[in-house]
C-alpha cells in the first residue's frame, strides 16, 4: 500500500484514477515527451493498462498548496535486489518552485529507510540539465551512458543512468542534521 506523505506544504497522496487526465495530458506535453524520452502519444486506456502492467510499482500524486494535483514521483522497486527506479515529473506550472526536491527527499527517506532499499536508480536524457542538477544535489551519481538507447525519429539516443546508495544518503541526511 502506498503511504500518504506530508512534504513541507505538499501532500503525496496515493495514485488513483481521478489523476489519469491529467497525468495523460503530462504525459502526451512534448517538452515531458523529450524529458522523458516518451515516443509516442498516450491516451487513458494506454495509460490504465500501463498501470495494471505495472502493480508492484509505488505511485504517488503530489498535491500542491493550492491542493492541486501538480505531478506525480513513482517508485519501482526489485525487491529481490533491494533496489528501485525512481521517476517524478511536474506540470510545466509547477517547475522550478523546489516541489521536486522536497518530494524526493520525503521519497529517497521512505525508499531507505521503510523499504531497506540499497540503491536508488534513474535515467536522464541529455539535455535534461534541470533534472541533472537535482539529482547531483540531492548525491546521485552519474554511473554512465546507455548509448543510442531510446529511437528517436529516424536514430537513437543515448541516456544517462544515475544511482543513489543508501550509505550516501545516510552521510547526506547526518550532515543535515548536524
Amino acid at each position: 500500500m502506498t503511504p500518504i506523505f506530508e512534504v513541507e506544504g505538499l501532500r503525496l497522496i496515493p495514485y488513483s484514477i481521478d489523476h489519469d487526465a491529467q497525468t495523460v495530458a503530462w504525459l502526451n506535453d512534448p517538452d515531458l515527451q523529450g524529458d522523458f524520452g516518451i515516443g509516442r502519444k498516450l491516451t487513458l486506456e494506454s495509460h490504465r493498462v500501463w498501470i495494471a502492467a505495472n502493480s508492484s510499482c509505488l505511485i504517488w500524486a503530489i498535491i500542491n498548496e493550492s491542493h492541486a494535483h501538480c505531478g506525480n514521483v513513482l517508485l519501482h522497486p526489485a525487491a529481490t535486489r533491494r533496489s528501485a527506479y525512481l521517476q517524478i515529473y511536474l506540470g510545466a506550472a509547477d517547475r522550478g518552485k523546489g516541489i521536486a526536491s522536497r518530494v524526493l527527499t520525503s521519497v529517497l527517506n521512505y525508499g531507505f529507510d521503510d523499504l531497506g532499499l540499497h540503491r536508488i536508480w534513474l535515467h536522464t536524457l541529455p539535455g535534461n540539465a534541470a533534472a541533472e542538477a537535482l539529482y547531483q544535489k540531492l548525491g546521485f551519481t552519474r554511473e554512465g551512458v546507455e548509448r543510442e538507447a531510446l529511437p528517436r525519429g529516424q536514430g537513437f539516443v543515448d541516456q544517462f543512468c544515475w544511482s543513489l546508495l543508501e550509505h550516501e544518503w545516510r552521510v547526506r541526511v547526518e550532515a543535515r542534521v548536524r
